[in-house]
């Protein structure tokens, strides 16, 4: 019997990846008020970024088990 199945696209491994990022990031203005705002809308100066990998899982595409 002859499979009718035609793959449309080749699909390859998609992954979602989840972070933890803690950072230290200065702000130049004159009052909290402001600095938040600036922070919220701009961002800032970045002077400390750390990052742990907390888990990665397979979306779509995942190879098949012979």
């Amino acid at each position: 019997m002859k499979n009718n199945v035609t793959k449309i696209k080749e699909t390859k491994p998609t992954q979602c990846f989840s972070y933890e990022v803690i950072m230290l990031v200065h702000i130049v203005a004159d009052d909290e008020t402001t600095a938040k705002s600036q922070l919220d809308d701009k961002g800032g100066i970045v002077t400390k970024r750390e990052v742990k990998l907390l888990n990665s899982a397979v979306l779509y595409g995942e190879k098949e088990k012979n």
